[in-house]
């Protein structure tokens, strides 16, 4: 009799051995998962706010870039110190042709070379055939009216101060910034193209963007992830060009066709 309780006191104790190491990989499998989901969490919270910080930096530098603009009009009562040249023809034949292809400014510097941001993105507006294709630059990058780049980014040589929005040699902001301003399209050229009736063309309207990026990033396309925003506003001279909206139907003006933009 007392040789079976032993042996049924012998498997009791190996059943709770069992038991508690299962109890114990179940606890060990939660905290984990708990561990991964707090990260994840975080990380979420990083990135939600590196991006509201880029994008507060994207609309400081707009907001900086509509001074920018309206000192170039009280200096020459248009924006065409500051605009490329229009292109007379902006269609390009298909979506993958090369940078250069209806560039608004054939001589300006390989926006892939160190320090060239003008022209360093574009868009192909295309018929659903994949055919006439229309290129969309973001533009030159804004010039001051002193002729300083109203931009900082990490590959500029000579390296600005960062967050320097406005050139005078301290930082503004967190992060950085850059500003573009380009023509808007009408049709397959760009909005002041020379026409018979107005053979100097067109200044009067501008389409700004600015780009910020989050505190620490050193510009975008730097060799890591970088949080990014980009904000846009299309600019014009009080009392001039077509009045309207989006949905206004292209009307001609001097022999011109205007379309809405």
């Amino acid at each position: 009799m007392h040789s079976t309780r032993t042996k049924t006191k012998a498997k009791d104790e190996g059943s709770a051995f069992v038991i508690s190491i299962l109890v114990l990989f179940v606890l060990t499998v939660l905290g984990m998962a708990l561990m991964l989901t707090t990260t994840t969490e975080k990380d979420i919270a990083i990135n939600h706010r590196r991006g509201d910080q880029a994008f507060f930096n994207a609309d400081a530098a707009l907001e900086y870039g509509k001074n920018v603009l309206a000192a170039h009009l009280v200096a020459n009562n248009d924006f065409s110190a500051v605009l490329p040249p229009p292109r007379l023809d902006v269609t390009v034949p298909r979506a993958t042709a090369a940078w250069g292809a209806a560039h608004p400014e054939p001589g300006a510097c390989d926006p892939t070379s160190a320090g060239c941001r003008d022209y360093q993105f574009f868009a192909d507006r295309c018929a659903p055939d994949g055919t006439d294709c229309v290129r969309v630059y973001i533009g030159r990058v804004l010039r001051r009216t002193d002729g300083t780049l109203a931009q900082y980014d990490f590959r500029m040589p000579g390296g600005a101060p960062a967050g320097d929005l406005d050139g005078d040699g301290t930082a503004d902001l967190e992060g950085t910034t850059t500003l573009w301003v380009r023509r808007p399209v009408v049709g397959t050229q760009d909005y002041g193209a020379p026409s018979d009736a107005s053979p100097s063309g067109r200044h009067d309207r501008a389409i700004l963007t600015a780009e910020g990026t989050a505190p620490g990033a050193i510009g975008a396309g730097a060799a890591r992830p970088v949080s990014v925003r980009r904000l846009e506003m299309r600019v014009r001279r009080a009392s001039t060009g077509i009045e309207g909206d989006d949905f206004t139907v292209a009307v001609r003006v001097d022999g011109f066709r205007i379309s809405p933009f």
